[in-house]
């Protein structure tokens, strides 16, 4: 259990229950209260979270208006405001020339405030002027803004868009109520904690983003100093970077970190408007992530992640190969399940064999060992998947990569394994020959698909420095408590 320099104090909630002799007995919590955030939480059939309401400048134009969150189609930051207009002499000029195509800049926006304003009671566009004169805008590409002063902060609080769900963590009080979930850890010199979002029980949530497949708060976060100490916007963001990074990692989609809200004694004194990230939507499995132990397997992947975000080489790899890992598994084709993580797994493998190991290593390899075509793929993922450890055989309950491992007919390769047959078939891919279109079927690709996300996540895991458990895409029973520990597991 990690040890806090500094801890909240217990809800002091009180509940009394009927003990089986029918007399009262009262029962004191011990449990945190739930964390509180300056932005209230949008109701499950909200469309936006409000932001702001009042003057704003788009553009160096002043309006009239509103900033919101809007959730669909995608999470993103839009402004609705109007203004009163002259009509200039020039009208032609006044309605704008065409221009040829370009990179464009996100919208500037900007508020006249020193302080963080309370948040707006509705996200409903104000109306125009009863005017001829009067235009109104939506701007629904903004760079963000921050508003408030950033500096001698003692705790920021933020939401996480589209989180997870599972059966453990530590317990939280939301009014009275016990919410299981919450993740309570240190990074460093930082203290993470975040919980779900206690208003609605996180069964009903993930339900609602299942069957709908909306965008929503799920959990809401606060980080702080462990020694209690004030901090800086910027350093705390950094951090938070590295999160929402890894999140989006266990969640096989890209998720967000959004409104971080910084505070002094209390008392809101900055905050980020901002939602560019391309949000997916809350649908798809999580990659390794076991119901039963989602909480515990997370606290790992923070703490490992951030220890690894220290090193340059290995966090700049694996978010080079993030991208790969977001392709295969969120609606990727089962093909491209089978070729994109061996794409990704080269990646590791270079770094690993060429530029992270020492001369004298037996598995070192110079860039021209590495490149020579006697090693070839499979060489180079095996070099490092034997490192990592990972299982290459064929699950004896994978029917239809069994059928693929028996139609590869080579010389050399006189018991093709698991690995054999995802690049076998992923080179069909690569190097398309119009015979092999219908060779195998659907299930076959996809089972060589679950194989090579597989071996890609494992070697993600290792990578980061994980030690702790994970679902495999290749066991024969997938429910909740199936998880095993990653192949380098210390006890």
């Amino acid at each position: 259990m990690t040890v806090m320099s500094v801890s909240d104090p217990d809800c002091g909630k009180c509940k009394t229950i009927k003990t089986p002799s029918g007399k009262d007995r009262d029962i004191h919590h011990r449990f945190p209260k739930a964390l509180e955030h300056h932005y209230p939480l949008p109701a499950l059939e909200s469309t936006s979270i409000p932001v702001y309401r009042g003057n704003f400048d788009l553009n160096a134009t002043r309006y009239r208006g509103v900033i919101a969150i809007e959730l669909e189609p995608r999470p993103s930051l839009v402004a609705y405001g109007v203004r009163e207009v002259t009509l200039p002499d020039g009208l032609d000029n006044f309605l704008g020339t065409r221009e040829p195509a370009q990179w464009v800049d996100y919208d500037a926006i900007a508020i006249r405030t020193e302080k963080v304003p309370a948040p707006a009671k509705t996200s409903r566009p104000p109306n125009r002027p009863g005017t001829v004169g009067a235009v109104s805008t939506r701007a629904p590409h903004l760079a963000g803004i921050d508003v408030g002063e950033s500096a001698d902060l003692d705790q920021v609080t933020f939401y996480l868009f589209n989180g997870w769900y599972g059966l453990d963590g530590f317990n939280t009080c939301h009014d009275g109520h016990e919410c299981r979930g919450r993740i309570d850890t240190t990074l460093g010199e930082w203290q993470l904690r975040i919980e779900p979002r206690g208003d609605i029980p996180p069964t009903v949530c993930v339900r609602h983003q299942r069957e709908t497949g909306k965008s929503t708060v799920t959990h809401i976060g606060r980080i702080r100093r462990d020694d209690g100490g004030r901090f800086n916007a910027a350093d705390a963001m950094e951090v938070l970077q590295v999160v929402e990074t890894l999140a989006g990692f266990a969640l096989g989609r890209v998720t967000a970190v959004v409104l971080p809200v910084g505070y002094r004694a209390g008392l809101a004194t900055w905050a980020r408007w901002k939602c560019n990230r391309a949000v997916d939507r809350p649908l798809g499995a999580t990659p390794f992530l076991d119901q039963t132990h989602t909480a515990a397997q997370l606290t790992e992947l923070f703490r490992a992640g951030y220890a690894t975000s220290k090193d340059p080489l290995r966090w700049q790899v694996f978010q080079s190969a993030l991208g790969y890992h977001y392709s295969a598994e969120h609606q990727a084709t089962v093909s491209m399940k089978v070729m994109l993580p061996v794409s990704a797994l080269q990646l590791i493998s270079y770094a690993h064999l060429v530029q992270e190991l020492q001369v004298g290593d037996p598995n070192y390899l110079t860039h021209r060992q590495w490149s020579d075509k006697s090693l070839g793929t499979i060489g180079q993922l095996r070099r490092l998947l034997s490192v990592v450890g990972v299982d290459m055989s064929v699950p004896k309950h994978f029917a239809q990569l069994v059928k693929v491992q028996a139609d590869i007919t080579d010389n050399a390769l006189p018991a093709p394994d698991a690995l054999d047959c995802v690049v076998r078939l992923r080179n069909r891919v690569a190097h398309p020959k119009q015979k092999d279109a219908k060779r195998w079927t659907t299930e076959g690709w996809a089972e060589a698909g679950f194989a090579a996300t597989t071996m890609f996540n494992l070697a993600m895991l290792w990578w980061l420095g994980y030690d702790h458990r994970y679902l495999g895409k290749t066991l024969e029973y997938r429910g909740a408590d199936q998880s095993t520990y990653v192949p380098w597991h210390k006890p």
